[in-house]
Formats: structure tokens, sequence, C-alpha cells
């Protein structure tokens, strides 16, 4: 018994010596197996969740739920150049764990969806209001082909990212099997689908007029806005993309590739967007 004791307990000093100086309850220390220690989110090494002195933006990060069926594609962040604008269509109490189970469920048995469909997510009041907080929350990560921009919106690629995706193609792949280069992104030598190439960027909220397919939009008396606040924050966001990848110089918007109503009244907004990235050393186009 007395062996047993001691082989326990020099197994509870291997795990604490194995944290790194991390502290550790006394415990979690010397009987892990019973008390395991709590798990942080995992920071993904490709985005700007870290705030730092020469951050422009505080990115909270997440821990998603994730279809381990479903197939997604990864990308070399050099092919990127573009960011896209959306709104979510949805309440601003919204959050981006509802984003994401909506997400989720959208899919089907036959073609499952990952995860949420944009990199970032943006919780903002309407212009008037004060409720929700503004912040930034991690979406999937950047090195991820989103699935926002429409799966038949396509963007014409220059000489520079075709030589990239002919190195260093997309692949495709679910969660623990094999991940084989899709030689489809790339269409008659000069195209890619519009995902390929972009960061998905969502305000959450509805920027759109009530309809029969919108019903959670504005009725006429009361139009939504965002807050200067909500346009600086994209704005800030949009420059640290563009300071850490310097490729990324456009910023679009949802209904730039299709016919759809998103992002609402935010797509007045995009030529400030790019003037208030200007005011923090980013130039976009």
């Amino acid at each position: 018994m007395k062996k047993l004791l001691l082989v326990i307990l020099l197994m509870g000093f291997g795990q604490s010596y194995a944290q790194d100086l991390v502290p550790i309850p006394y415990f979690q220390r010397y009987w892990p197996f019973l008390f395991p220690p709590h798990l942080e989110p995992v920071v993904d090494p490709n985005d700007i969740c870290v705030a730092g002195e020469d951050s422009l933006v505080e990115i909270v990060p997440t821990t998603l739920e994730r279809n381990p069926k479903a197939t997604y594609c990864k990308r070399s962040m050099d092919i990127v150049d573009t960011i896209v604008i959306h709104h979510s269509e949805t309440p601003s109490s919204s959050t981006v764990e509802d984003i994401n189970e909506f997400h989720l469920n959208r899919g089907t048995a036959d073609d499952p969806w990952y995860m949420i469909a944009y990199h970032y997510a943006v919780t903002a009041p309407y212009k008037g209001d004060k409720k929700p907080e503004s912040k930034i929350f991690q979406g999937r990560p950047l090195d991820l082909v989103g699935a926002h921009a429409g799966s038949d919106a396509f963007e014409t690629i220059d000489e520079k990212q075709k030589k990239i995706l002919e190195e260093n193609p997309t692949s495709c792949g679910s969660d623990g099997g094999v991940f084989s280069p899709n030689t489809s992104m790339i269409i008659d030598g000069k195209k890619t689908k519009a995902n390929n190439t972009s960061v998905g960027v969502v305000v959450i909220g509805n920027y759109s007029p009530f309809s029969r397919s919108n019903p959670n939009g504005y009725p006429k008396s009361k139009v939504r806005n965002p807050t200067p606040e909500t346009i600086d924050m994209v704005a800030r966001l949009s420059c640290q993309l563009q300071k850490k990848n310097p490729s990324i110089t456009k910023i679009r918007w949802h209904n730039f590739y299709k016919a759809t109503s998103c992002p609402g009244n935010i797509v007045k907004y995009i030529q400030t967007i790019r003037d208030k990235a200007g005011s923090y050393g980013c130039k976009f186009n």
C-alpha cells in the first residue's frame, strides 16, 4: 500500500513539472487523475488574438463546437487579399456561439458545415442603443477557407497567387483524415473561389429592412445603422489584419459577390471603414 501511494505521488509531481511553471492547485498537482486541470481555449497562431502594445484591437478567443464529420479546406494566407463584411441578419443580442450553432444546424447529412462560416464576429449595438457590448470574437481559424462569400462567387487571381496555389495548393479533408490538394480551386488558370482568398467578418445584427424573407429586419420608422464605434472597430480589425498579412489590400461586402441584402446599411460605411483604417496606417481599396 505504501509503495502504491509513493507511485501516485510521483505521478502527481511529474504532472506538475510538465506544466512548465504554471501554478497548479494542490489536488490537481498530486491527484491529477481525480482533479484534471481546466483546459483553456486554444489560441490559433495565425489569428491576432493576443493584445500587445502594437495591437489595434483585442480579439476574444473562443472554443466553438465543430462538426468532425464535415469537410473543410486549409489554405496559405499568402493568397488572401480581401476582407468581406457581412451582417448576421439575426437580433443584435445573438452571440458568436449562436451563429456557430445556426451554421452547424444549417448543414445537411450530405453537406455538413464544419463550424461558423466567418473568421471574426463583432458584437455591437445599433446606433442609438447601448447593448450589446462591442467586442470582436474569433470565429474559424484564419488559415481555414471560409463559407461566407457564396459557393458560386469567384475572384480573379494574379500570377503571384496562381503560383502560390500551384506550389502550395489549398487542401481539403476532415478531422483525423487525410487532406488532399483541391486542384479545382484554380479555374481556367485565372480564377479561384472568393472564399479562398478572403477573410469573413460579420457584424452581429440585422441592418436590412423588414420583409417576408427578413422577419428580423427593421421597420420603416426605425432604420438601423452601425455606431461610429462599430465602424472604427471594424476598421481597426481590418488594419490589424493587413499589418500581419500585407497581401490583404481590399475591403468588400457580401452583395458585392451575389444578390443579397447583406450587409444591409453597413454597405454605406465601407468607404468610411477604409478611410478609418487609413488613419491607423493602412491602405485599402
